[in-house]
């Protein structure tokens, strides 16, 4: 039974067992606005305390609703998001980090966009994905309808960006924030008139810092250093296209009738103004999780602050609740639903929860990385297997370790994460092959790929837009675990730059190999832009396509190999490689 039926008649059953109850009422189905932010931290609020940023949209709009005072998501960016949208943690869904494929959420969790589009909502993404770019991993393959923005964890450039829409690439004209607001708007624009889903994951203000000049200006007045005063920027720029949402609802008369909420994915990314929390983002530590939440529904959530903990997990039940949405998932939920705790101001049920949070060892995924416990009163962090204990009532910077005067909830709270991390370990170090279907070409990009001999990624960076430098020998070995959803013959083409006229390369996949000679075709790499003078210059460079060839794919587990064979020794440069599947003969 496939998710969307299995959905649809849980929907059914569960509006037959009420229609007993509401007669001839109409169940409300409310639209929701999901915005996320990148890398905006606790602190990059006027509202949090912040005397130097400006931000009266998200400022009003923290006193319109519930505010989450103590609302806790992931440390870094993919497994934030994954959370948010399954109501899982994060490695249960395989997510581990952010690149490498350690980003990929696995294609049968059920997401917040699957279960709002089996229950009739239009639903849309508008921004950073960032857990699987390939069908059936991409967001159009999670239950979006419609997709605008990108797939990776960061992009290059902001202005005039090469993005995406339902995998055709759309070449864009303008600032980013403000092109993925637009394309939000629209998205309401033309279903306002019915019950919608639009998630907007904004990639400001995460690195390069990329934002117009005049904003900039503002900020850039020697106070504060360059790479601040460009966040600033960037996050002012976000409040003003919250409000350009809020205005397009309004105009629609949506506003009492649309579940507003706002987070960011996880703590800043730098020093800067942070409400005097130890730790940034990628920390375990309360500056590294905490970020704000508001939710706003006007006549439905009054406004007020709430300290009860919560987390990213939460807001897949709480607005299931809320919309009248059966969670039909055969996966348990982590997750636990805030609509009593915001409807009453408490939630006896919640006292006493756990809120579990953990970096996996990004080298090493079979060996302890650095955790947490979040209690309402305590915070449990464990790094280099050292668990240190912090009042938060008492001690909210954490500077003093009560871990040795309070043994016995040292040890249960350090149980807690250790039985976790037993028990998802097999889940993130499961191999995660590239998805080969073929309704659409698959890019394979480079920074997935595993390498032997002595090619490496560009500037030692496996991060998303990088790619493969320094393969020059016949003993430098490429390869990708993938796995074919439906054998048949595919074209395989090779995306690279090399100042040679005999680079021979060979692609190797079970007992076929297919051989070419790729063309010359060199390219001055270029840095990238940043306002961030003192930041590490990040090149980046143009690629040329050559087909390979075609192939015979039979349908499971493969692995593509590349080599070369020529002893010509001139570097070829990879960025990956696009698969297409041929029409039968």
């Amino acid at each position: 039974m496939t998710k969307i039926v299995f959905y649809t008649i849980a929907l059914l059953l569960s509006k037959m067992l009420v229609v007993g109850a509401v007669q001839a009422e109409t169940v409300e189905h409310p639209n929701v606005l999901l915005i996320l932010t990148d890398d905006q931290g606790w602190g990059d609020l006027a509202s949090h305390g912040n005397s130097i940023i400006s931000t009266p949209t998200l400022d009003a709009l923290a006193n319109q609703g519930a505010r989450l005072d103590r609302f806790y998501v992931s440390p870094v960016c993919a497994p934030t998001r994954a959370a948010l949208l399954t109501g899982r943690y994060p490695e249960r869904t395989g997510v581990a980090g952010v690149t490498g494929r350690r980003e990929v959420m696995r294609a049968e969790e059920t997401t917040l966009a699957e279960m709002f589009q089996a229950a009739g909502y239009a639903t849309g993404c508008f921004g950073k994905w960032h857990n699987g770019a390939q069908m059936p991993l991409h967001p159009n393959g999670q239950g979006f309808d419609e997709f605008f923005g990108f797939c990776g964890g960061h992009f290059n450039l902001y202005d005039d960006a090469l993005l995406e829409r339902n995998g055709t690439p759309v070449q864009t004209k303008g600032y980013i924030t403000d092109v993925l607001t637009d394309a939000a708007i629209n998205f309401v624009n033309d279903h306002h008139d019915h019950p919608f889903f639009c998630y907007v994951p904004l990639n400001a203000p995460h690195g390069p810092f990329q934002v117009p000049q005049e904003l900039f200006d503002r900020y850039n007045d020697g106070s504060i250093d360059e790479k601040t005063a460009a966040v600033y920027a960037m996050v002012q720029n976000i409040d003003t296209n919250v409000a350009r949402l809020l205005k397009c609802l309004a105009d629609h008369s949506l506003s009492e009738e649309t579940i507003v909420v706002f987070l960011t994915d996880n703590g800043p990314n730098g020093k800067r103004f942070n409400g005097g929390m130890r730790g940034a983002k990628g920390s375990v530590h309360e500056g590294g999780c905490r970020v704000p939440c508001f939710i706003r529904w006007p006549g439905k959530i009054k406004p007020q602050s709430i300290s009860q903990i919560a987390a990213h997990i939460d807001l897949l039940p709480t607005l299931a609740e809320w919309c009248d949405i059966p969670v039909a998932t055969e996966k348990p939920l982590d997750g636990r639903s805030l609509a009593k705790l915001i409807r009453d101001g408490s939630d006896a049920e919640l006292d006493d929860r756990l809120i579990l949070t953990y970096r996996p060892n990004q080298l090493q995924l079979q060996k302890f990385g650095k955790a947490a416990v979040r209690t309402n009163t305590h915070r449990l962090t464990i790094e280099k297997s050292k668990a240190s204990l912090f009042d938060m009532t008492t001690d909210p910077g954490q500077t003093t370790d009560l871990a040795s005067s309070h043994p016995e909830l040292t040890v249960q709270l350090r149980s807690q994460i250790e039985e976790y991390v037993q028990e998802i370990t097999p889940s993130i170090t499961a191999v995660r092959p590239v998805p080969i279907e073929p309704m659409r070409s698959v890019f394979v990009p480079a920074v997935d790929a595993k390498l032997e001999g002595g090619a490496g990624f560009a500037d030692e960076i496996s991060w998303a837009h990088s790619w493969i430098d320094r393969w020059t020998s016949p003993q430098d070995r490429i390869h990708w675990p993938i796995r074919v959803k439906e054998a048949g013959r595919y074209e395989i083409v090779v995306h690279y730059v090399c100042d040679s006229d005999s680079a021979a390369i060979v692609l190797t996949t079970g007992n076929q190999k297919v051989s070419t000679t790729l063309p010359r075709f060199a390219m001055e790499s270029v840095v990238r832009p940043d306002l961030d003078s003192k930041a590490t210059p990040r090149r980046m460079l143009t690629f040329q396509q050559h087909s390979i060839g075609v192939v015979d794919l039979a349908a499971g587990s493969l692995t593509l190999a590349l080599h070369r064979t020529d002893q010509d020794g001139a570097m070829i440069e990879l960025n990956g490689l696009t698969i297409t599947r041929q029409p039968a003969e």
